[in-house]
């Protein structure tokens, strides 16, 4: 009781959290009743090692319910998630879909893709259709839930993107005599050759063949015979989409005979190269929605780096039953092995994850303008209305963690323009395309030109944290068709007020052409300039920042893509002040403008991509420690020391202690002031925690000295106890707090973090 007395007179609330209080309502008793959303996932035990996408979804799915949750739920009403796991099982996924059909709570349904979706769609597709509920799916052939006008899915349209794109690239590469090779009664594979079949690219298949599968492997007889009738006819362009696993043989086929055109594949050029295929010599094609090269989601490489690298490992656990290990096929990893968080494969597996937590987030952010006493029948129809108005493509988009989500009136699939990859022959690794292609507002698709970029930081200066702007001075060198930084903009250089124009100075160094000194396909430029960032204090002095180059195009009418060089082979050696270099990597993000129209209402959204080349720095903290660590040690230490004074000399202990205190409040006041926003800083948190600690000295010397405490002389032990022992072990805490923080760990809370500390190793 006199501890709850004696620290709520210091001020003591004041630490317990350093973010603003938000007044946070009970909703689960605030709520007539819950609301569900049921999420379907496939985990599968055949893999040695789990891919991590059913962890990732589990954990972000779960992560953003909590969030809407904590803000409120949806409408009052507390929300549920339901993941119910197929196991890659048709008949277990026909059931799954049937609980959620009768949940009488369920608002959504998210997930569901592969042979589960034909039967859960071949088995309950019309009750799916009746019930009226949105499912967000994950089916890549619109053909199974067309008769649904409810189910919507988060890929791309089979016949509004892939084969748009792909009989696009066929045009522009001017093939003559492209060939497709498929699976029989594969439903992806079969409407992919009768889409490219029947594309109208003035370029018809020459060979079209559709393999059948024994025990899910291919005839060796079959791939010899397909060989040679392409060989006959002179492919200029293969198609395979025959699955990752199975297209190692084919190629080692294609190999073998001599038989080597460019190649198209509808998987990861990488996982075929894991599964054994060999080095192929001809480039080789592939269509990518994200992970491309050497290129990270700027958002979503942001909120991975900011909420702590241990919490986004999902990829690798082993799988105990997968049949390998009892064959001998299954190898343990190696334990020197570190997991890599962007690893691509771990990468994948957050964006799946990801994908998953955007629909949940979509889905409250939709229901947030219905009516609070609508029912469940009501808040359906309310999605499905948003679905096809607000988030229709070309209308508006939902910005989440992954991307910007809209879908298409048409095929009600996200409209999602894919990238094309490409391995060069020869060149060992994959790389944006020279040429992509966006789509317009008049749903044409529009080519583009692949910008590969670099840029070489020499040196960054003149970092100020309340101005938020630092000055960098870099190389950037680029080549492409009509390359030029007359094209581009640095989106982020810093406004002049006066001209109101970017503190930017560009001197060429050399442009395409022949040269004795520069490459003669290359323009190289050197760029001085002022350019703004947005610091996140919550760990000053210990933080780590992220300092960012961003490009986008000048004008809308000359977009591009950029692609930088393998991260192996940038320049890492930075000139810095003050500040000590820990990674780089450059980003994209797609952005886009919105407009309505003031006479017709008419909404529409302008997309454009935009790329960050990105370096994190550390803070240099040795000016900190002399300044403010070392005194307040001091200052600490003799407060401290002051209570071993006999009580008989209380003025001279009170005069120690108080002029302790005003010693600390005017270091405080003589720092440097750092605008951490409504939040605040470690370096604050340190000094609000010197001033209880010695406040509680002064309390509990006043108290000893008191009437009432003299005359109990338990009451006299037990202060003189917390006088010499709570203290040294408040600031012990407080220490790791710091220390810990220094190491990278995040900060928060004082108090909650003090008792993990002190619950924690120090390792």
């Amino acid at each position: 009781m006199v501890v709850a007395v004696i620290f709520s007179c210091v001020g003591l609330p004041m630490l317990l959290s350093h973010a603003p209080a938000h007044a946070q309502m009970d909703t689960a008793a605030a709520a007539p009743s819950s609301l569900s959303i049921a999420i379907f996932v496939s985990s599968r035990n055949d893999r040695c090692f789990d891919s991590g996408e059913v962890a990732a979804i589990n954990h972000l799915a779960k992560a953003e319910q909590d969030r809407i949750n904590a803000s409120g739920g949806i409408l009052r009403r507390r929300l549920e998630l339901q993941i119910l796991d197929d196991k890659r099982a048709p008949d277990r996924a026909v059931a799954n879909v049937k609980g959620a059909l009768a949940n009488p709570r369920t608002v959504a349904m998210i997930g569901l893709s592969g042979d589960r979706a034909n039967a859960a769609f071949d088995a309950v597709g019309s009750d799916i259709g009746a019930s009226g509920i949105p499912f967000l799916s994950d089916i890549s052939v619109n053909s199974v839930f067309e008769k649904q006008s409810n189910v919507f899915t988060m890929r791309p349209s089979q016949d509004d993107e892939r084969v748009p794109v792909m009989a696009a690239f066929i045009k522009a590469r001017n093939i003559q005599r492209p060939a497709f090779v498929g699976l029989k009664g594969q439903l992806f594979s079969s409407s992919l050759g009768d889409g490219l079949k029947s594309a109208g690219n003035g370029a018809s298949l020459v060979a079209d063949h559709r393999l059948a599968l024994q025990n899910n492997r291919l005839d060796p007889e079959a791939i010899a015979a397909v060989v040679a009738d392409l060989k006959q006819k002179d492919a200029d362009l293969v198609i395979l989409a025959i699955g990752a696993a199975r297209t190692p043989a084919v190629l080692a086929a294609f190999v073998a005979a001599g038989l080597t055109p460019p190649l198209f594949l509808t998987g990861r050029i990488e996982t075929v190269l894991e599964a054994g295929a060999p080095e192929y010599p001809g480039d080789i094609f592939q269509l990518a929605w994200e992970n491309l090269p050497d290129v990270f989601s700027d958002r979503l490489r942001e909120r991975i780096v900011h909420n702590g690298l241990e919490r986004w490992l999902f990829e690798g656990a082993k799988v105990p039953e997968a049949p390998g290990w009892k064959s001998g096929e299954c190898k343990p990893r190696p334990e020197n092995v570190v997991p890599d968080v962007f690893d691509s494969r771990n990468m994948l597996a957050i964006g799946r994850g990801t994908q998953y937590a955007d629909m949940v987030a979509l889905v409250a952010e939709a229901l947030k303008t219905v009516d609070p006493r609508a029912n469940t029948t009501a808040l359906r129809a309310h999605l499905l209305t948003q679905l096809k108005t607000t988030y229709a493509a070309g209308r508006g988009a939902f910005r989440g963690s992954f991307e910007n989500w809209s879908f298409r009136a048409g095929s009600r699939a996200a409209d999602r323009t894919p990238f094309i990859v490409m391995r060069p022959n020869g060149l060992g690794a994959s790389q944006l395309a020279p040429l992509q292609f966006v789509r317009l507002r008049t749903d044409k698709l529009r080519p583009i030109d692949t910008l590969y970029l670099d840029i070489d930081l020499i040196r960054t200066f003149r970092v100020d944290d309340n101005d938020k702007s630092f000055f960098a001075d870099f190389y950037l060198s680029m080549r492409g068709n009509n390359a030029s930084i007359d094209k581009i903009e640095f989106a982020n250089g810093f406004l002049d007020p006066k001209t109101n124009d970017r503190q930017i100075t560009i001197r060429k160094l050399h442009e395409a052409g022949p040269s004795d000194i520069y490459p003669e396909e290359m323009n190289i430029y050197l760029v001085s300039g002022k350019f703004t960032f947005e610091p996140r204090l919550a760990t000053y002095p210990f933080d780590t920042q992220r300092f960012a180059i961003n490009i986008q195009p000048k004008s809308s009418e000359a977009p591009f893509i950029v692609q930088p060089p393998p991260h192996s082979l940038r320049d890492k050696v930075v000139d810095t002040d003050g500040w000590v270099p820990k990674d780089q990597y450059v980003g994209y993000d797609e952005d886009f403008v919105p407009t309505i129209d003031a006479w017709t209402f008419r909404q529409n959204i302008v997309p454009f991509y935009k790329a960050s080349f990105a370096w994190l720095m550390q803070r240099q903290t040795t000016d900190y420690y002399l300044r403010v660590v070392v005194p307040l040690a001091f200052i600490l230490a003799v407060a401290y020391m002051s209570i071993f004074i006999p009580l008989s000399h209380f003025e001279a202990i009170v005069t120690i202690q108080v002029t302790a205190l005003l010693s600390a409040v005017a270091l405080y006041l003589a720092q440097p002031k750092v605008d951490a926003g409504d939040g605040t800083t470690l370096s604050d948190r340190v000094f609000l925690f010197v001033y209880t600690a010695v406040s509680l000295m002064i309390v509990l010397s006043i108290l000893r000295v008191s009437r009432p405490v003299t005359q109990s002389p338990w009451v006299r032990k037990s202060l003189g106890l917390m006088h010499t022992v709570a203290i040294p072990v408040l600031v012990a805490a407080m220490t790791l707090y710091v220390y810990r923080a220094s190491l990278g760990g995040a900060a928060g809370p004082i108090w909650p973090r003090l008792g993990a500390s002190l619950r924690q190793p120090l390792g």
